[in-house]
């Protein structure tokens, strides 16, 4: 396919970013990262982890351990041969809410921006450019030890993790033996923090009583589906929040769900 952007600022959709934070709560940002060329393409990796069950003759049963934390792959182009125009890029909206409830700090995100294809317009190789990428999602930092935690935003595609492999496929060169064309092949890991696990982990048990905020789409048994793991409670959940129509929630409403008891 040809090396122009498809997915240009003239396209609609604006170039993917990766911003960098020194902390698992994400709250505290250091520099966004703009790639040159869209991905045309990313897949995503979920995992459940199965252990064999001992003492069984056949060892063919399986009990359900955990679920492992979800990846995304991304193949991202740099090249010096052809670049497409920057555009008017500006960092993606860093809000993820990934609890509904937490927010980030936007006081403390940082409007400090590099664009690769900037650094690859002004060098004419891609060396530079790369570097850089590997000192935003790779290099151990200074201050905390350890590589950045990373936000991903792509039109609506939204990710927090940490890069956990990175393959450079270099295919081209100029007569000084510069890069002047590389593919990344990059695998990020979904990152949260203990502390939003713990919540998350609250906020779901049906041993507690939640208060939830009907949202646009938002019926009954779809509310009691998320909390109990069954919509079977809907009609004893009306009945606790004194529902005149359960068939028509008003958005913007609070319910209560208290612990049930399961027949």
């Amino acid at each position: 396919m040809a090396l122009k952007d498809i997915f240009s600022p003239l396209g609609g959709l604006e170039k993917l970013k990766i911003t960098a934070f020194s902390d698992d709560f994400f709250t505290s940002s250091r520099q966004t990262y703009v790639v040159m060329y869209n991905p045309t393409a990313y897949s995503q990796e979920v995992q459940n982890k199965w252990v064999p069950e001992e003492g069984l003759a056949d060892g063919a049963q399986n009990q359900f351990r955990s679920n492992q934390s979800e990846s995304v792959t991304f193949e991202f182009l740099f090249d010096a041969t052809a670049a497409s125009p920057p555009g008017n890029d500006t960092p993606g909206d860093i809000n993820l809410d990934y609890l509904g409830d937490s927010k980030p700090n936007t006081d403390l995100i940082s409007n400090d921006k590099i664009s690769a294809i900037q650094i690859i317009q002004e060098d004419k190789h891609v060396d530079r450019a790369i570097q850089k990428f590997l000192d935003i999602t790779q290099k151990i930092q200074s201050d905390t030890h350890k590589p950045n935690f990373l936000q991903i935003n792509w039109g609506a595609f939204q990710f927090r993790g940490v890069l956990e492999s990175a393959t450079i496929n270099y295919k081209l060169f100029n007569s000084a033996g510069l890069p002047i064309r590389a593919t990344i092949s990059a695998k990020f890991k979904q990152s949260i923090s203990r502390e939003e696990q713990a919540a998350e982990t609250s906020r779901n048990s049906p041993d507690l009583t939640h208060i939830r905020t009907v949202k646009a789409g938002d019926t009954l048994p779809i509310m009691c589906q998320r909390i109990y793991g069954t919509p079977d409670y809907y009609l004893e959940i009306a009945r606790i929040n004194q529902l005149k129509n359960f068939r028509k929630l008003e958005i913007g409403e609070e319910l209560s769900f208290p612990p049930v008891k399961k027949n």
